[in-house]
């Protein structure tokens, strides 16, 4: 009987010493993390933590999870995860072609319609395949009018933001407006070069060229190694008979630069994509000659084409990576009109983050303003935040892109300059959130000894003090990367 005792304790002492142990860990990671927010600097921040063990199913630790924080940029994390369970990771969002008429002779005898579905990175690159493949089609010119169709979504193009003071300038490229038909995020970009010699003007070039973004360059070529001053700004598009843009330079760069790239939203989605179309149509031999007009796809009109999207998969990586405003309200919307019917809108799209949430476990009350995160008005709890984590983890067939979709610790997206050669790079997968005031980080890590933990941070400083708190971010990743 004896021997069966000393068989049975020497099966079951490694167990209990390791469980010891264990406890041991997570009591000193208590200690250490409270350690690191006993600094004074942090006394007036309002700090939520959450973290939880994907593993053991309990929570690791937890530093008022529960209270109600601006999350900025994270609220992306239910964007996207929630696009990925009701749109399915292999969507892709469509742009159609329509015609009223008929093909002959290598002409279509009619109007040309085209329809955007939200496709939110409809870029030149894809416009030119698009148009590559209705040139196949067998006319090369239309004898009718270019119609664009945007009515898959609302007439409500602005980023519902709540608080403007959160915003640098209204023509910045993050604060791009919103169309069912849209190119190039609805932004242009602007390259400013060194003119020949000192005191020349500086050399702009628009990208894409384009009829609707006219230039206004006031700028100069300063001496070798001055300092830059050159600032771009865009003015708001007229609404005369040939809307349009201008990008106004003023300012200096020096002879010995290599140039600068500055990026600027646009005014009017609708007739910057039909510029757009008719360059790129051109471009392939195919003339329209019509004029531009902006209506409803009619019942009765036959589709000639349909360019598909790659796959949300791999939307929703560009999206987290970079963190991309435009793109996650792209996809609430579109989100909203294939859930709820078309138009799409915020409104309805907030609906569905709502019923999300709750089925994600998620009782306790949210403040949702819009999809992205652009706003100072969205609140959300750490412990929420994790809660829509774990429900992420626990779907096989959601997690693989949704995890693969945020930015990897010292490697790439905005977390790619961060905890280079610590034991966190490559460990930690995370969306960062920023505002004036607001730093939070959220994502999956896994330990030293390969246990995966779901955690949000989120910091709300009145002083805006980034780097302080990005380095408390830090500091705690490295003590969560660390324990055994």
């Amino acid at each position: 009987m004896m021997g069966v005792v000393g068989v049975l304790w020497g099966v079951f002492t490694p167990v209990l010493c390791f469980s010891a142990s264990r406890l041991d860990n997570r009591v000193d990671l208590q200690k250490q993390i409270s350690k690191i927010l006993a600094d004074a600097a942090l006394k007036n921040v309002s700090i939520g933590i959450q973290v939880h063990s994907l593993k053991t199913d309990e929570s690791v630790f937890s530093y008022h999870g529960t209270d109600l924080l601006k999350p900025a940029s994270n609220m992306k994390l239910v964007t996207t995860l929630a696009a990925l369970k009701y749109l399915g990771p292999q969507y892709r969002f469509k742009t159609k072609l329509y015609t009223d008429g008929r093909i002959k002779n290598g002409m279509l005898q009619g109007n040309l319609y085209v329809k955007g579905f939200g496709d939110p990175l409809l870029v030149s690159e894809q416009l030119w395949y698009l148009v590559n493949d209705v040139k196949r089609l067998g006319f090369r010119e239309v004898q009718g009018d270019l119609i664009l169709d945007d009515s898959f979504f609302d007439t409500i193009r602005t980023v519902r933001d709540g608080d403007s003071s959160t915003q640098n300038g209204k023509d910045r490229a993050y604060d791009a407006p919103l169309g069912a038909l849209s190119v190039n995020f609805n932004t242009t970009a602007i390259y400013v070069y060194p003119g020949a010699k000192v005191g020349k003007r500086a050399v702009v070039v628009v990208d894409p060229d384009n009829t609707y973004v006219k230039v206004i360059n006031r700028s100069k070529t300063l001496r070798n190694s001055a300092a830059m001053t050159l600032e771009v700004s865009r003015e708001v598009g007229k609404t005369h008979k040939a809307p349009n843009d201008t990008i106004v330079v003023t300012g200096g760069i020096p002879l010995d630069h290599t140039g600068k790239r500055f990026y600027r939203n646009i005014s009017q989605p609708l007739f910057y994509a039909a510029t757009l179309f008719r360059r790129f149509l051109k471009e392939q031999g195919l003339i329209v000659r019509g004029r531009d007009q902006f209506k409803v796809v009619p019942s009765s009109a036959k589709e000639l084409w349909v360019y598909e999207s790659r796959p949300l998969r791999e939307v929703v990586g560009d999206l987290n990576k970079i963190s991309n405003n435009f793109v996650a309200e792209q996809i609430l919307k579109t989100m909203a009109a294939e859930l709820k019917q078309p138009p799409g809108s915020t409104d309805k799209g907030l609906e569905i983050l709502q019923e999300f949430l709750k089925e994600v476990g998620v009782q306790d009350r949210v403040q949702l303003v819009n999809g992205s995160g652009l706003s100072s008005e969205n609140l959300m709890s750490a412990a929420q935040l994790v809660e829509v984590l774990k429900y992420g983890y626990r779907h096989f067939g959601l997690f693989p892109e949704y995890m693969s979709s945020m930015g990897i610790v010292g490697v790439d997206g905005t977390v790619g300059s961060r905890l280079h050669q610590t034991v966190a790079q490559g460990r930690v997968r995370a969306k960062t959130g920023s505002l004036f005031g607001v730093s939070a980080l959220s994502g999956y890590l896994s330990t030293l000894d390969n246990e995966t933990l779901a955690f949000s941070m989120i910091m709300n400083d009145p002083q805006d003090r980034t780097e302080l708190l990005q380095s408390t971010q830090d500091k705690i990743l490295l003590e969560l990367c660390e324990l055994k």
